[in-house]
């Protein structure tokens, strides 16, 4: 059963999040804003957990045990490939782990939002050096190896073993860009582009983004078809059953800096392209008449915005293949 969730007396009173809008260039950690929870959030919180607790066909006690499991949920959906938090600041939360059933039910979410603040810092401070890492001379002559799913990987220890995941996602990025046939500058510039408007997304990102995703975290741990809808996702999702702007016809998901293809729908463009599979990632976005614009690093919704367009137009989509050494192709 697919369960959508809104509390539409509630919805207009949320903040919608925008599309990208001109930042400063972001080049010190306090340009990074501190998110707190809104009056309403709590409101929402309150109402939300009593609906889930009481009305919900699957039935579950909202004790330690399971606040637990959302808290789990929470924290990979913030840091799925587990490069970003350290083991340190992941046992530090996890000690607050059984408060988060009081804090739905209160509307008092303080361990989200810490914990989502101080992985904003760690992102920010993982993109600085990334792009310090872009100085240095390229060298792809060593046998390395880079996993690219490490959902299940324990949290890096300390900031030596985070630098050397990120050297490797690095140089995972430059060569995926080598082998697409750009130069070494074509490649720095493309990265240095892309690391700095992943800096800059962190600094619009606003309290109902955090907000939205510990709703996410609580709604899938209950069952995986249940979805919380943020009002910015509503407006998408009565946009698509107005049937006047259309995708792809694939469910997408955020995996690390990557859209990832999570399924596709029968009958929709992509399953009859045959060009598409699950796993695949969507690096680039073109719609017709416009150049190809880099998605890497953008906000999963920002790119659904920009892959839809109106009923028989058609998007180019710069797709990277699931598996190792793949390059990318384009799909129209």
């Amino acid at each position: 059963m697919n369960t959508f969730f809104k509390i539409t007396a509630l919805a207009g009173l949320l903040a919608i999040a925008g599309h990208a809008f001109a930042v400063d260039e972001i080049t010190r950690a306090d340009q990074i804003p501190v998110l707190k929870e809104e009056p309403q959030h709590a409101t929402v919180s309150e109402r939300v957990t009593s609906r889930f607790t009481r009305s919900h066909y699957r039935q579950f006690d909202l004790d330690n045990a399971f606040s637990a499991k959302i808290f789990d949920r929470y924290l990979n959906l913030l840091d799925y490939s587990h490069n970003v938090l350290l083991a340190s600041d992941v046992a530090k939360f996890a000690a607050k782990k059984d408060q988060i059933g009081d804090e739905l039910r209160t509307g008092k979410l303080d361990v989200f939002y810490d914990l989502y603040n101080l992985a904003q810092q760690r992102r920010f401070e993982r993109y600085q050096y990334a792009l310090k890492v872009l100085e240095r001379p390229m060298d792809f002559t060593g046998n390395d190896n880079f996993n690219l799913d490490r959902s299940k990987a324990p949290w890096p220890k300390d900031e030596a073993e985070l630098n050397t995941l990120w050297d490797a996602k690095v140089k995972f990025d430059q060569l995926s860009l080598k082998l697409a046939g750009k130069d070494d500058k074509e490649i720095r510039d493309t990265l240095t582009r892309r690391y700095k408007f992943a800096i800059r997304r962190l600094a619009q990102t606003n309290s109902e983004d955090v907000f939205s995703l510990a709703m996410t975290a609580f709604a899938r741990e209950i069952d995986p078809h249940t979805n919380y809808l943020s009002p910015r996702n509503t407006e998408q999702f009565n946009t698509e059953m107005s049937l006047s702007l259309e995708g792809i016809g694939a469910v997408l998901q955020m995996d690390d800096d990557y859209t990832v293809i999570n399924s596709l729908v029968a009958g929709g463009p992509a399953a009859k392209s045959k060009a598409i599979s699950v796993g695949d990632r969507i690096v680039g976005v073109g719609q017709t008449g416009k150049p190809m614009v880099d998605v890497i690093g953008w906000r999963l919704d920002d790119v659904v915005a920009l892959i839809k367009g109106p009923k028989g137009s058609k998007v180019r989509l710069e797709i990277l293949p699931a598996g190792k050494g793949a390059k990318t192709r384009i799909v129209t």
